[in-house]
């Protein structure tokens, strides 16, 4: 089951920018240096790309 949706005010100005995939609220360079999803996620996506090139 998903969370709730994010707050639709996602505007540049909020200060607030919300994870793509686990929708935690992230500070705005994190955000922006992981293309929208906080630390933990993007190192997850990273791992997960390094297993498939693995396997290829």
């Amino acid at each position: 089951m998903q969370p709730d949706a994010p707050p639709r005010q996602l505007k540049e100005k909020t200060e607030k920018h919300y994870c793509v995939k686990c929708l935690s609220e992230v500070p705005r360079d994190e955000y922006l240096e992981n293309d929208f999803l906080c630390d933990e996620c993007a190192e997850e996506e990273r791992q997960a790309d390094a297993a498939r090139m693995k396997d290829e």
